[in-house]
């Protein structure tokens, strides 16, 4: 009798042993699912940044465009003010001569 106790408590190990590896099994199959969506989540992450880097030097580029306009349009706004400046101060000046009878011969 003995012999078959023994044999019924080791196919009751064998039996529970099944049993956590079955339970391994799953965990580990539901651990792959949840890295294959970690792993998708990434590669869409990594890509959606590429394309914000892509986007941010576009603007960078437009922006230094748009700054070295600014500068040489800054540069001819000085030109024509000292062109401004001098015109007027000929024009004072050829009012004064006039007014004072230089005008006439």
């Amino acid at each position: 009798m003995d012999e078959i106790k023994d044999l019924q408590k080791g196919i009751t190990e064998i039996l529970v042993a099944i049993g956590k590896i079955e339970t391994e099994i799953k965990q580990l199959s539901s651990m792959s699912g949840k890295l294959e969506q970690t792993e998708k989540m990434a590669i869409e992450a990594l890509q959606s940044t590429k394309a914000a880097h892509k986007r941010l030097d576009d603007m960078s580029k437009q922006i230094e465009a748009l700054e070295k306009k600014i500068e040489e349009d800054k540069k001819g706004g000085k030109d024509d003010k000292k062109w401004l400046v001098g015109t007027a101060l000929a024009l004072v000046a050829i009012i004064l001569n006039f007014l004072k009878g230089g005008g006439t011969h």
